[in-house]
């Protein structure tokens, strides 16, 4: 397990569970299959999400706060983890929610799609943090 995304799925569950009871799931997971069969190459662009916090989907993966409380170890762990290691720590928590556990499967499924979005937002953030002044890579 990633302690990291350990941390930050625990951190991020109330948000989630409130999103997941009041939207229906499927239908989004819909429209966003639909989206990504469309827009196979989409990559974010860190500058446009900052003003989205209702953007759920993205939202899973992407908390610049949540990553600025992150000591520079904490950062290095994140960088160095993938998309992946983000639905090992996941998976866990799906046996108690259907809606989460649709979710997940959804994730899984799209894995060529998430860990590209993820891996774009990963370098993104790195890069504007360590003009921030962090340092983590090693």
């Amino acid at each position: 397990m990633n302690p990291v995304w350990k941390r930050y799925i625990i951190y991020s569950m109330p948000k989630w569970l409130q999103w997941l009871a009041n939207n229906h799931v499927k239908s989004h997971i819909q429209l966003l299959e639909k989206y990504m069969i469309a827009n196979p190459y989409y990559v974010p662009d860190i500058e446009h999400l900052e003003n989205r916090p209702d953007d759920f989907l993205i939202g899973l993966i992407y908390d610049e706060d949540f990553l600025k409380s992150l000591s520079n170890k904490g950062l290095s762990v994140w960088y160095y983890s993938n998309f992946i290691d983000f639905l090992d720590n996941l998976e866990p928590f799906t046996k108690k929610n259907k809606d989460l556990f649709y979710l997940y499967s959804a994730l899984r499924k799209n894995i060529w799609w998430y860990d590209r979005v993820y891996s774009s937002l990963r370098s993104q953030l790195a890069n504007k943090f360590e003009a921030e002044g962090r340092r983590f890579r090693e």
